[in-house]
């Protein structure tokens, strides 16, 4: 995209915020405003392996014994597929660019796969946090081959979380391991990510500035802590869904690809965002919520400080997220919805904040 496309972009008021990484080009008006619904949509280029059968045509060009099977995860960020290489079960994940359908949404291009295989291949050096193990990657067509966690007796938290199975078991070692993942990060030199943290912040928190349209003060006070604290790598796509547990509550991250640098004193709060949503929503018995909750703080604690009036803050914020905002499964219901308004609402409105009031 050249700089007149983009100058064009910004008087047509197509994207909220964008920024591009080239050559020549750095940050080009983080503030742009929202496209009109009757703005006409820009034509992205397509994905040419968006179907199974060409991808796995291709990965077969590339020389590789390889068949793909069912579709593991499919249509936002990537498409998954379970496969098997040389006659062993693998993992296939393609990362497409993403196209927006709504006018407050980012175009996110595919280069997000660099970001996820950096980080994954940091984390299998250290060797402090488990990750699915890469067995090969083809950046030309930006798809990764990873270790299947199933063959290691892993299963999806949300899955475990939706079929009413989650147990303490993880609490205290997804504390712990995101205490790590802070620490552990903060030995590396800063590389390039496909997003910036003030995207990432306006995704996250659109719906809290909608629900107090004339005062920003909980939303840009957020934001400077989010934004101002861009020398820290931070994961903001750490729930449920990209988190593999087994049945001794050993925990695998997976999906790094949205990583940025920001405030990674989120990371806690985003993830256990999801224990509460799931809790209001009926999934986890609300006393198994809090006391997980509870876990794995103290976990969490034991490794890293925790600055509790920002910590509901942020937890709140996701949760208000989730209730309007990016799709998670399992909420559908107006009922549910209202809860999770409800929840969020009453934390920043009386101010819940310490971590047993916000369980309270």
């Amino acid at each position: 995209m050249g700089k007149e496309e983009l100058l064009q972009l910004q008087r047509r008021g197509i994207l909220r915020r964008i920024a591009i990484i080239g050559k020549n080009m750095t940050y080009v008006n983080r503030y742009i405003h929202s496209v009109l619904p009757s703005s006409r949509p820009l034509l992205y280029p397509p994905n040419r392996y968006s179907k199974k059968d060409d991808l796995e045509a291709e990965l077969r060009k590339n020389g590789l014994a390889i068949s793909l099977h069912e579709t593991l995860k499919g249509g936002f960020f990537a498409q998954v597929y379970a496969a098997t290489l040389d006659g062993k079960a693998v993992v296939v994940k393609h990362v497409g660019s993403i196209t927006p359908f709504d006018p407050t949404e980012f175009y996110i291009p595919n280069s997000q796969f660099l970001t996820d295989v950096k980080v994954l291949r940091l984390l299998q050096h250290a060797k402090i946090i488990r990750v699915p193990g890469i067995i090969a990657t083809l950046p030309k067509i930006r798809t990764v081959i990873l270790e299947d966690m199933r063959q290691s007796d892993f299963v999806l938290m949300n899955d475990q979380i939706l079929q009413k199975k989650l147990t303490l078991a993880s609490s205290q070692t997804i504390g712990t391991t995101l205490a790590l993942l802070a620490q552990e990060s903060r030995k590396w030199k800063k590389f390039a990510t496909n997003e910036s943290a003030e995207q990432s912040m306006y995704e996250r928190g659109f719906e809290l500035r909608m629900l107090y349209p004339n005062s920003q003060t909980h939303y840009l006070s957020l934001e400077k802590e989010f934004v101002g604290n861009d020398g820290y790598f931070c994961w903001p796509d750490g729930h449920p869904k990209n988190v593999f547990v087994d049945i001794k509550g050993n925990v695998s991250f997976i999906d790094f690809g949205r990583s940025h640098w920001s405030d990674q004193r989120y990371m806690l709060p985003n993830f256990l965002a999801h224990i509460v949503v799931y809790a209001l929503a009926g999934y986890v018995e609300k006393d198994l919520a809090k006391e997980y909750i509870r876990e794995a703080v103290k976990a969490y604690q034991f490794i890293e400080t925790i600055d509790e009036p920002l910590f509901c803050q942020y937890l709140a914020m996701e949760v208000l997220h989730r209730a309007a905002g990016k799709w998670v499964a399992g909420i559908t219901t107006k009922e549910q919805k209202l809860a999770l308004y409800d929840f969020g609402l009453t934390v920043f409105d009386e101010k819940r904040d310490k971590i047993d009031k916000l369980l309270s």
